[in-house]
């Protein structure tokens, strides 16, 4: 939901530092001034009304931090990936303190603490699964990153001396946070061609925003333009994409309010029910099956909705016989359901699908019941474990949020199953 309270214009020495570098260097005005909202926190206010269709931010080519315009400084014969190279560049830039980008590094976040990376185990222990092994990789990620970066310096000395690893993950973080997608492609860069982008990165995400953003070869400036006016006081957004809480604690360390994107996911369940059902030949069977139809995981449900690639998955397990004679005609009718040529296999089918996602559904609901009880009392449990309150709160509003869709899902099955 956009919040509609008005903002209070923040008067912080380094931020004043910010605007006056921005001015004498020719940045484009704006409508914009970075303030503290009630509900968000910090972001970016409209200075006066906005109307739908304006350009709310254009950032200049040179105030733009690209793997193009860092090639004068590190070359274009190296390995690193933007993401490494802007990561280490902010490194180099954040210990120069007579560099030109000074403003803009003294702004950036001390720290990323409400990130899953940056969490305690106390916390990660009670993630959700399919989100504690995506930050258990990314954290892989930032340390592989780190070591391709000390690979570098070391054949590139006079750049840095050390780095720590440390200081790798914040450059990192601010890069993987703040880090816009340049639609100017740099046919030479490795990994994404993405830049950094001064006062752009102080906008705030909500799902209601409707952007349109892209480099502008005309006037060599890449450029946000809102299709929601805005009235004065009021916080300016961005939308980073169709994203849920998931994906936004992991990438960015907060999650919203209300969020349309919200599903749980369910592939642990389902392969379990699938090994725990089957024999071992016929797991390998059935699983081949789904692979080759395109079928093969990203079970999930939404609040009012169950995927039908989950569905698909559970028909095909309340298949029997995987290694019986006429199995392979009764697997030509789960096609003709895959393919839309059928909307069930048999009332008997459909009704075993569904009893099994309602046991599914059961015992994760079990599981959310209990993770939402155990984080009530954690700090109690945990005296000594130190992390950002925030952290807490938005890992209890994930599992919350699960628990909704978990007994909205119970609640429609339970319909569909008397109406067979």
């Amino acid at each position: 939901m956009m919040d509609k309270t008005k903002g209070t214009v923040i008067h912080d020495k380094k931020y004043e530092t910010f605007i006056q570098w921005l001015q004498v260097n020719n940045f484009p005005e704006s409508k914009l001034a970075l303030a503290n909202f009630t509900n968000t926190g910090r972001g970016m206010m409209a200075i006066d009304d906005i109307e739908a269709g304006e350009v709310i931010v254009s950032v200049p080519r040179k105030f733009l931090i690209t793997n193009e315009s860092l090639v004068k400084t590190y070359g274009s014969n190296h390995a690193l990936s933007s993401h490494q190279l802007l990561a280490l560049n902010l490194l180099v830039l954040k210990k120069d303190k007579e560099s030109w980008w000074k403003a803009y590094t003294d702004l950036l976040p001390i720290h990323f603490n409400t990130m899953p990376v940056k969490y305690t185990k106390v916390l990660v222990d009670h993630l959700p699964t399919a989100l504690k092994e995506e930050v258990l990789q990314q954290k892989e990620n930032i340390h592989s990153d780190y070591l391709a970066c000390i690979a570098y310096l070391k054949s590139n000395p006079g750049i840095l001396e050390s780095i720590q690893p440390e200081e790798y993950e914040w450059a990192w973080l601010c890069v993987n946070t703040r880090c816009i997608h340049m639609t100017k492609m740099d046919h030479f860069t490795k990994g994404g061609n993405i830049a950094l982008a001064p006062m752009l990165d102080f906008l705030n995400h909500t799902t209601e925003a409707k952007i349109e953003s892209g480099y502008n070869v005309r006037n060599q400036s890449f450029e946000i333009k809102t299709l929601t006016p805005y009235k004065k006081g009021e916080q300016v957004y961005i939308n980073y994409g169709p994203h849920d809480n998931l994906a936004m604690l992991k990438e960015y360390g907060f999650v919203l309010s209300e969020n349309c994107y919200n599903f749980v996911l369910l592939d642990h369940e389902v392969w379990k029910l699938y090994e725990e059902m089957e024999s071992k030949r016929g797991l390998a069977i059935k699983k081949q099956i789904l692979e080759g139809a395109g079928y093969s995981g990203d079970y999930s449900i939404k609040e009012d909705e169950i995927s039908f690639r989950l569905m698909a998955a559970l028909r095909l397990l309340a298949l029997n016989g995987a290694t019986e004679p006429g199995f392979d005609r009764r697997v030509m009718d789960w096609h003709d359901v895959v393919m839309g040529q059928a909307d069930m296999i048999s009332p008997e089918n459909e009704r075993k699908a569904l009893v099994m996602l309602q046991s599914i559904c059961d015992n994760v609901a079990k599981q959310a019941e209990k993770e939402i009880a155990t984080l009530a009392h954690i700090t109690e449990k945990h005296p000594e474990a130190e992390f950002h309150p925030f952290a807490l709160y938005f890992l209890r509003q994930i599992w919350n949020e699960s628990s909704e869709i978990i007994t909205q899902t119970l609640a429609c099955l339970r319909e569909k199953l008397s109406d067979l």
